[in-house]
C-alpha cells in the first residue's frame, strides 16, 4: 500500500479525530506518537490496530472476536516491527527512540503489556542501566527518565540532555541510529565452560607454585 503524502496527512488527522473522543489521560502523548509516525510505521500500525482505509478514504475498524487489538509496543517486543535494541532482560527490552528528542533517546518496553502503576522494578532498573551507559558513551550534561505509556502499554524514556541542545523530537536518520546501538548495545555474556575434574587437578598441579589470578569477563 503506497501513500502519498497528502494520504497520510488525511490518515493521522482522522486518527487524531478519534483519539479526542477516548477517556484517556495521556491524550497529547498519543498524539504526538502519530504525528511522528512515518509511512512504514503508520501502515504497521493501521495493520496491528485491524485498521482499513476504504476506497473513500475513511478509516474503519475491522470487525474482531478480540476485544483488544494490539499494540506498536507489543509489535515491538514480538519482532514484528523492526527496532534497534540496544538491551534485554527477562522482563523487558531497551530500544532507541527512532523519532528522538536527542541523541541517545531510549525507551524500556516492558515484555509485558502492563499500564504504568504495575510497571516492574526491573524495567526502572534496565532504565538506569542504559542511563549509566549513555552518560558513559555520550557525555550528555544529564540525563531525565520518566515514565509514560502508548495504548495502556507502559515504558520508561531515558532522555539526554545536552549543553545549549533544546529537547526537540527529529526523525532519526538509519545511520545514525545504527552507530549509536553499536555504541550502547549490551552484549550477551556467553556461558562459562565446565571443566572436567581431569582437567582442574591437572591445572591444579601445573600451577601449584604460579600465585592465584582471578579473571572475570567484563
Amino acid at each position: 500500500m503506497a501513500l502519498t503524502s497528502e494520504q497520510i496527512e488525511e490518515i493521522k488527522q482522522q486518527l487524531i479525530a478519534q483519539i479526542e473522543k477516548l477517556p484517556q489521560e495521556n491524550k497529547e502523548e498519543i498524539k504526538q506518537h502519530i504525528l511522528d509516525l512515518n509511512e512504514e510505521q503508520l501502515e504497521e500500525f493501521l495493520k496491528q490496530n485491524k485498521i482499513k482505509i476504504t476506497e473513500s478514504g475513511q478509516l474503519q475498524q475491522e470487525p474482531s472476536k478480540q476485544t483488544t487489538s494490539q499494540c506498536i509496543f507489543c509489535s515491538i517486543v514480538k519482532n514484528q516491527v523492526p527496532s534497534y535494541k540496544i538491551a534485554e532482560t527477562s522482563k523487558a527490552i531497551a530500544i532507541l527512540e527512532i523519532n528522538p528528542l536527542s541523541k541517545g533517546h531510549s525507551i524500556i518496553i516492558p515484555l509485558q503489556h502492563i499500564k504504568t502503576d504495575k510497571l516492574p522494578k526491573s524495567a526502572l532498573s534496565l532504565a538506569q542501566k542504559i542511563a549509566k551507559k549513555i552518560k558513559t558513551k555520550l557525555k550528555p550534561e544529564d540525563i531525565k527518565i520518566e515514565t509514560s505509556s502508548f495504548q495502556e502499554h507502559s515504558m520508561v524514556n531515558v532522555i539526554p540532555i545536552y549543553k545549549n541542545e533544546k529537547l526537540e523530537k527529529h526523525q532519526a536518520k538509519e545511520s545514525e541510529l545504527k552507530q549509536l546501538q553499536s555504541k550502547l548495545e549490551t552484549k550477551k555474556r556467553s556461558p562459562r565452560k565446565k571443566s572436567s575434574k581431569t582437567e582442574t587437578k591437572t591445572t591444579q598441579s601445573i600451577n601449584n607454585n604460579l600465585p592465584q589470578i582471578t579473571f572475570r569477563i567484563p
